[in-house]
This record gives structure tokens, C-alpha cells and sequence, in this order.
């Protein structure tokens, strides 16, 4: 079986202006300033201190969640930060979700305010962390001269944030390659940038030739951490995980360096090892969503059903004052719950996901633990009723189930001996997805519970082997020339599969391809512009999926149509 999908792509090199003057930064009167601050007087306080240095345009928050959703709704200039939220999420929390999610502009002054006693912890993580730490007390002389001097630095980034924000990522890299060969005491931020940027659209192998260079002049931990980073995306399993570990061991605080160890053990099925990983970053940092639900999906991999019932009940609660919940964090707590005999505290959790959830889809899943619940209560006729009027339920709706519902019914399935359904669904998940590790040992677990893993193996590996296949075979057809072919042969992959990246990303560019080499096909551009939606509904931080709308572009572009 071929390893994996050969790609084929086209991108040209974006011309690069010499960006615009800097404006002003001693005249905070330009910029948006967001004070994130629990206590109301020091509120108060900063936002006079910011007024008497000319400041117009500033807003407040008093609780992380209040300032994700900002940040969420408007790029901020400049974002002044308490370490000590009075929450439980403190300042480098939200530093770490804001960053993860990319809701902080290139040019943002990130500053974090911390008392003495903090500060230990705030600069152990300063490494990849914030553009300046200012220790309180403070005056607002202090304050004033720290933000400009940020300031000055990052208003150089002000072209690449524009760049940035259309979308335009190659002009950006550009940008970034004109300030480098500049020099002085900024290139190596701006090589920092591009690095980032060329994470961003994954050029992955690029990304770890450049760190490579970088790192055998100078020992940066944000390099290490590219390079591990593309390591990982590149399959180069050994050499990340030797990466995230020296990190670990120079920066005990960068904790995004055992997330990915973490990830890259489970890629190599060191299920323990990603426990303990994972488990270390928890005591360290307890509060973010993510870290705990990887901890509970990991934790049920490896049979280990207190800490999964543990961590998944702490990311229910957590994802509820967030803005990222997951019904599927209910349906693994449910789960574990009924692995473990506790029917009381699966039928909370199930009242749980019906109050939190209000969609019909999502619903659907409530009825499904239903179903498990019932089955675990020994009501097996009530239990083949509920699963007849779930699956004749999904039947109505217009798309597949997605994976967490997919699976959840059918494990349902299996558990009722039947096999067939089970099967056309387990199918419908992976086609779907059938590059995800996490995903494979998922399905994995569920059918070894019915004694059927051989069954999910063959299952897992004929699937994905005819997906390759057929990949192959359009990206054949392009590679001879016959793009239309290709093409053709995509938009079919598409629409069986309609959730698979790979598959949306191959068709898309199929499509750009027979456009540039053949002229405008208006059909072709408007299914490739509804199919780059489908992917950023999927994955919004698909590196792959920002090149390909560039290229979107660009052929519109080329052939003088307005976007």
C-alpha cells in the first residue's frame, strides 16, 4: 500500500513593495487597547493612566472568557494583561488560548502585569510568551515607556498583519524576507515571523530546513519548537520527539512542548508514555481545554478508566466558559461513565449535553447514549427501538454523521450484534478521515470491546488503502496532462467524501489547475470557492487550505474577476 497521497501543486512568488513608514507609536491615541483586569479599582487606575498618555480607544475585561470573546471580535493594537485573573485562569492561560487559536495580530503588544511572588513562573514561560512582563506595583511612567518601547518594535510588523489579514501569506513571507535582508537588531523577529507564517501554510519541509540553519548558530526554543512542529507533520517521528523532549528539559514551563510530545508518542502508539506527557502538563497548567481532553481520550486508550472519567468530567466543566465545547466530550465521559457502572452519572451527563447543546445534530447524540444507557440498564427491546428511530433519524438528515456521532452509533450497533450497520458507518468516519492516528486507535478500541479487532484493522487499512488509490490515480491523470480528467475524477472523491481534507484540498487544486492551464471554467471556480468554505468549516487553521485560496485568488485575478 502507497504510504501516503501524493499532492501536486503551483505557487508563484509574491512581488513585495517596501512597506509604508511606521506611524507614531508615542501617540497611544491610534491604538486599541484592551485591559484584561479582575479587580475594578486597578481597572480604573489603568485606564486613567492610560488616558493621561493620550489613550482614546480602550476597553475592558474582567474575566478570560469576557476576553477571549473580544479578541475574538476585533484585533487589538495593544493588550495589557493581569497574570492573576481571580478566576483559576490566569494571564499565561490566556495568552497560550489567544495564541493557539490565532486571535493576536503579528503587530499586538502582548504585555503581562504580575506581582513579585508571580513573576518567577511568568518569565520561566517568557520564552515564548509575552512581549514585555511589567512587575507591580507600577507607575505609569513605567508602564507607558514599556508599551511604546513594544511598540516601536512591532509597528515593523504593521505590512505582514496586513498581508496577513487578506489572506495574502506568500506576500507576507515576502515581507518578511525584505526586513531579514535589511539586518539589525529586529531580523531575527522577522525571521521568527516567517517561520511562523510558513508553519501556517504548512510548508513543512521548508520549515525544518530553516530551523536547521537557524539553530546551528544560536539555541532558540521557539525554533525548536518549529522544528519539532514540522518534524511531526513531515512523519519524522524520532527526531520530534527528541526535539519537544530537549525543550522540555531546557523550559519546564513551555508547556505547548508537551502537547506535542504528547502527539507525537501517540503517533508512534506510546500510549503510556503520552499519558505520563500529558499528565505532568496537567499538574503544570490544569485549566486548559484541550490538555485535558487529550489527557481523557488518552487515559481511555490505555484502559486507565478513573483518570479518563477524571479528565473528561473536568473538560465538560471546563468547555462550558469556553468558546470551544465538544459534544463528543460527553459522549467519551458517558462512555466511561457506563465502563465503570455508574448509570446515575450517565444520565446527568446526557441531561448535561441536551441543556448545553441545542442543535437537532447534536441532539442526536443525547438520544444515542440514550440507547447505551438503556442497553446498560438489561432493556434490550427498548434499546433496539431507541436505535431504530436514531438511525432512521440521521437517514433524514442531509450529510453523513460526523465522527463522534458516526462512532457512537456504531458502537450502539455493535453492542446489538449489528454488524453490517456498525460496519457502513465505522467506513463512512474513516473515509472521512483516514490519516487521523487518534481516530484509528478510536475505532480500534471500540470493536476490541466486542472482540472484533482484527475486523477494525482490515477495516482501518483497506479503507484508507483505497483512498490513497484513488488519489493517485487523479494525481496520475494531472501529471499526464489531462487535468480534466483529474478534475472529474476529484469533484466524485468530493462528494463521497465529503469531510475528507486531503480529498477537498486535492479537488480544489485539481480544479485551479485545469482553469490556469485551460482558461476560465466558471462551473469549476465556484465549486472550488464553495469547497475552500467546506474546508475552513472543517479546519479554519488549515495550512494547505490557505494556499489554495491564494491561488484562488490569484487566478481571479489573472483573468481580470472581481472577488
Amino acid at each position: 500500500m502507497a504510504s501516503k497521497v501524493r499532492a501536486y501543486s503551483f505557487v508563484d512568488r509574491a512581488p513585495v513593495d517596501t512597506p509604508e513608514p511606521t506611524i507614531n507609536v508615542n501617540d497611544l491615541s491610534q491604538f486599541k487597547i484592551l485591559v484584561i483586569e479582575h479587580v475594578a479599582e486597578m481597572r480604573a487606575t489603568m485606564g486613567m493612566t492610560l488616558n493621561q498618555f493620550g489613550a482614546q480607544s480602550v476597553v475592558y475585561a474582567n474575566r478570560s472568557a469576557e476576553a477571549i470573546a473580544m479578541l475574538r471580535r476585533t484585533a487589538y493594537d495593544i493588550v495589557l494583561c493581569a497574570y492573576d485573573l481571580g478566576t483559576g485562569f490566569d494571564g499565561l492561560y490566556l495568552f497560550e488560548e489567544a495564541r493557539r487559536h490565532a486571535l493576536l495580530k503579528a503587530s499586538c503588544v502582548f504585555i503581562m502585569l504580575t506581582g513579585e511572588r508571580q513573576s518567577t513562573k511568568v518569565i520561566g514561560a517568557a520564552e515564548l510568551a509575552p512581549d514585555a512582563i511589567v512587575l507591580k506595583p507600577f507607575t505609569g511612567e513605567t508602564l507607558y515607556e514599556r508599551i511604546v518601547r513594544a511598540l516601536r518594535k512591532k509597528q515593523r510588523f504593521k505590512p505582514i498583519d496586513d498581508a496577513s489579514i487578506a489572506h495574502d501569506f506568500l506576500r507576507a513571507i515576502s515581507l518578511c524576507n525584505f526586513e531579514i535582508e535589511q539586518g539589525g537588531d529586529d531580523a531575527l523577529d522577522f525571521m521568527r515571523m516567517k517561520i511562523h507564517l510558513m508553519l501556517r501554510v504548512a510548508d513543512w519541509a521548508g520549515t525544518r530546513d530553516m530551523c536547521r540553519g537557524l539553530l546551528a548558530k544560536a539555541d532558540l526554543a521557539w525554533a525548536k519548537m518549529a522544528l519539532g512542529k514540522a518534524q511531526f507533520h513531515l512523519r519524522e517521528y524520532d527526531e520530534a520527539q527528541l526535539i519537544f523532549q530537549q525543550v522540555m528539559n531546557e523550559h519546564e514551563l513551555v508547556l505547548e512542548a508537551y502537547d506535542w510530545l504528547a502527539r507525537t508518542q501517540q503517533a508512534q502508539h506510546q500510549i503510556n508514555a503520552a499519558k505520563l506527557t500529558l499528565s505532568r502538563a496537567v499538574e503544570k497548567s490544569p485549566f486548559v481545554v484541550n490538555r485535558m481532553r487529550e489527557l481523557g481520550e488518552v487515559a481511555m486508550i490505555a484502559g486507565d478508566l478513573p483518570l479518563a472519567e477524571q479528565s473528561l468530567a473536568e473538560t465538560v466543566r471546563l468547555a462550558r466558559f469556553s468558546f470551544w465545547p465538544q459534544v463528543s466530550d460527553y459522549s467519551q465521559l458517558t462512555e466511561v461513565q457506563l465502563s465503570r457502572g455508574d448509570v446515575a452519572a450517565a444520565r446527568k451527563t446526557t441531561e448535561h449535553l441536551r441543556k448545553d447543546f441545542r442543535s437537532s445534530n447534536d441532539k442526536i447524540m443525547a438520544d444515542v447514549l440514550d440507547i447505551d444507557i438503556t442497553l446498560k440498564m438489561g432493556d434490550k427491546a427498548k434499546a433496539r427501538q431507541q436505535l431504530d428511530a436514531v438511525l432512521q433519524g440521521v437517514k433524514a438528515i442531509a450529510e453523513a454523521p460526523g465522527a463522534a456521532l458516526g462512532l457512537a452509533l456504531a458502537k450502539s450497533c455493535l453492542a446489538q450484534n449489528r454488524h453490517d450497520e456498525a460496519l457502513q458507518l465505522t467506513r463512512q468516519v474513516l473515509k472521512n478521515r483516514h490519516d487521523d492516528p487518534q481516530l484509528a486507535a478510536r475505532v480500534t478500541r471500540i470493536y476490541k470491546e466486542q472482540g472484533r479487532e482484527e475486523e477494525a484493522l482490515s477495516l482501518i487499512e483497506t479503507t484508507a488503502a483505497d483512498i490513497v488509490e484513488m488519489n493517485n490515480e487523479a494525481v496520475r491523470l494531472a501529471k499526464s496532462g489531462d487535468l480534466h480528467a483529474a478534475a472529474e475524477r476529484f469533484l466524485q472523491a468530493a462528494k463521497d467524501m465529503p469531510s475528507n481534507l486531503q480529498v477537498l484540498l486535492n479537488t480544489i487544486n485539481a480544479l485551479l489547475a485545469y482553469v490556469n492551464q485551460n482558461g476560465w471554467h466558471a462551473s469549476y471556480m465556484q465549486r472550488a470557492h464553495e469547497l475552500l468554505a467546506k474546508v475552513n468549516s472543517i479546519d479554519p487553521a488549515n495550512g494547505k487550505a490557505l494556499q489554495m485560496a491564494e491561488i484562488y485568488r490569484k487566478t481571479q485575478r489573472r483573468f481580470g474577476v472581481k472577488a
